[in-house]
């Protein structure tokens, strides 16, 4: 992560939740190991948060829907993972509300890559959301 803040404008609380439920989702489907890497870099005009696994992935055809409301990519009732399928639509809406985005991205080896892509902020106007490292 940058040894500095990653200054976007937001609300810190609905951005904290949007990061919670990405890493509590890479939790769920990380696999035995829970092999969970979070890295954010500024991207030109973006501020981007990877969050990503090795777990069991997102089979095909699902890389847009696990983003809809109560829809999750594995059957609930073989799949030991709990949840309302909810976390995915809420973090995605509050990026989008935020002006950003959050993505899928497939990871080579396996797993999943989530990235929360937020507009940039100029440091003297932003809330200044950071994640702090801690390991």
């Amino acid at each position: 992560l940058p040894a500095g803040p990653m200054p976007v404008h937001g609300d810190r609380d609905a951005l904290a939740q949007v990061l919670l439920n990405l890493l509590s989702n890479a939790e769920k489907y990380a696999g035995e190991r829970k092999e969970i890497s979070v890295c954010g870099t500024a991207n030109g005009a973006w501020q981007e948060v990877n969050v990503l696994d090795r777990g069991i992935g997102v089979p095909p055809g699902f890389e847009e829907k696990i983003f809809e409301q109560f829809v999750r990519a594995h059957d609930s009732l073989a799949c030991t993972a709990q949840g309302s399928g909810l976390g995915l639509t809420l973090a995605r809406g509050f990026a989008r509300a935020h002006g950003g985005e959050v993505l899928f991205r497939r990871r080579e080896g396996g797993g999943s890559c989530f990235v929360l892509r937020l507009p940039q902020a100029s440091p003297l106007r932003s809330s200044n959301i950071a994640v702090a490292n801690s390991r």
